[in-house]
């Protein structure tokens, strides 16, 4: 307990310091998988190698819907595992959901019959991924610059490796992310108190519902494809999102107070089922890497730009926004979270990566 404490206060330090010099990001997470509630078509982008004949064909998936950054961020990988191919390793990108929602295409890359997904570590850590969980906890990172800080550490790269040594089925080949995730509602949040008795649409998971009620509101596990009408109707009177989900799925219009508290900042990567990579030669193996980190870079530069326009355009969209420049009394309210989810092996890992500048 001591060491939860001791840990917890550093944490509340350093975010303090963050909050009066950082800045935030953001963009879909915890729910990225679910968070398009659109059906979309199967898409293929042109092939744009101008290589060879292709002698692999493989299936890249994505939750989101087309024109989404993260839609964007896997046709930019599977344009370059095209080039860096010279056209023999091809990709078919189906996109918007079309062959299931999170559970369905994990499990689809168990069994090898998807070979490449975006997965959120919400999701790879219910499939084994135990080293993840950290991630996944309110508060974690400071802000996106401490992310990509992270991903590109040690840290970032245990993290990647641990995906297939914990036994999940899947081959990490890099992080990526959509950013923090914030509430927001239909009636005015100005600050912690006001989320007190509110009713907060939540994914369905223990950690997500133990968040929600640590800051004092109700949690209300329900469908994302629900999450509009839901709000509409009155059902519930808030939730959150990415700023990417936040404006793309429309939710302004039924709930258009945001505050911008980043309470996750959600760890994703891209992987690859381990059945299709063990049946990979090393050259094609390397194509991917290779075409990975070179998506992870874009990825950061593409959501910085998309988050920095979605801000632009919130007045507009007629949302009060209201920042938080004290984030004290957000992280104390976390402490029963972290006393509940937080093994000795989690805190470790949470303490390395709060380690990293």
């Amino acid at each position: 307990m001591k060491k939860i404490f001791s840990l917890l206060l550093a944490l509340v330090m350093v975010l303090s310091l963050a909050a009066c010099g950082g800045n935030n990001g953001k963009a879909p997470a915890g729910d990225s998988q679910n968070n398009s509630g659109d059906t979309g078509t199967p898409s293929t982008p042109d092939d744009t190698s101008g290589g060879g004949e292709a002698e692999l064909t493989l299936k890249f998936v994505e939750q989101l819907p087309d024109g989404h950054i993260m839609a964007d961020t896997l046709y930019y990988f599977a344009e370059q595992v095209r080039a860096l191919s010279n056209g023999a390793i091809d990709v078919e990108v189906y996109t918007g959901g079309v062959l299931g929602d999170d559970t369905a295409m994990s499990e689809a890359m168990q069994l090898g019959t998807i070979d490449v997904c975006r997965e959120e570590f919400t999701t790879l850590v219910n499939m084994g991924a135990k080293l993840g969980i950290a991630t996944t906890m309110p508060y974690v990172f400071r802000d996106r610059d401490h992310y990509w800080a992270v991903a590109d550490s040690d840290v970032g790269r245990d993290l990647v490796d641990s995906i297939q040594a914990d036994g999940t089925g899947m081959v990490g080949l890099c992080l990526v992310e959509e950013g923090a995730r914030h509430f927001f509602a239909n009636q005015p949040i100005n600050s912690i108190e006001d989320l007190n008795g509110m009713k907060l649409r939540v994914q369905d998971t223990e950690m997500w519902a133990a968040i929600v009620r640590a800051l004092g509101a109700s949690p209300t596990p329900m469908s994302f494809s629900e999450l509009y009408s839901a709000i509409n109707s009155g059902t519930v009177e808030g939730a959150e999102q990415p700023l990417s989900g936040y404006v793309s799925n429309n939710f302004y219009e039924v709930a258009p107070y945001l505050i911008l508290d980043g309470h996750v900042y959600p760890t994703q990567a891209y992987c690859i089922s381990e059945i299709t990579w063990n049946k990979l030669t090393d050259e094609q193996k390397d194509v991917l890497k290779e075409a990975a980190q070179l998506t992870a870079a874009y990825n950061r530069e593409h959501i910085k730009q998309t988050e920095a326009d979605i801000m632009a355009s919130l007045a507009d969209l007629g949302v009060t926004v209201v920042e938080v420049a004290d984030k004290t009394p957000w992280i104390d309210a976390m402490q029963s979270v972290y006393e509940t989810f937080g093994d000795a092996d989690t805190l470790a890992m949470l303490e390395r990566i709060q380690g990293v500048q």
